[in-house]
């Protein structure tokens, strides 16, 4: 659930900076997301892992939080739209949903690699997700 709406969330704000999207609608679908995402994260915190996995599973938490900041970033760049003196053309924005999109995008990136060396994981194996321990991962398979 999470993964598909970072997934859709980055095509939204992709098409913002882009100006494929109009700001009102994306607000709208922005804020939605962020409400479904607070209640995710909500959810994760209460969840319980074994020891060894602690680490990992609070940087997906801080993935996921870094996620709602480019949402947030991004709706900001929608505000910034209805501010009476920006020209249509402003670039302002842009810099918003820029910002924003690639906070969503780098987000999602990484809590994909925690979720496959969270999935893997077997007792008694180290809990790494760094790039040393997923060219291993390669290299075994």
């Amino acid at each position: 659930m999470i993964d598909l709406e970072l997934m859709s969330l980055s095509d939204l704000v992709d098409a913002l900076r882009r100006r494929d999207a109009d700001p009102d609608e994306a607000l709208v679908d922005l804020q939605a997301s962020e409400e479904k995402l607070d209640l995710a994260a909500e959810s994760l915190r209460g969840m319980l892992a074994p020891e060894e996995l602690h680490g990992l599973h609070a940087e997906y938490e801080a993935s996921l939080e870094r996620a709602l900041r480019g949402i947030v970033t991004a709706e900001r760049g929608c505000g910034i739209t209805h501010l009476p003196y920006r020209p249509p053309d402003d670039e302002e924005p842009l810099i918003y949903w820029k910002r924003g999109h690639l906070n969503i995008l780098h987000a999602r990136l990484r809590m994909q690699e925690l979720v496959a060396t969270l999935l893997t994981w077997e007792p008694g194996m180290p809990a790494e997700a760094t790039v040393a321990a997923r060219l291993g991962r390669v290299r075994e398979g």
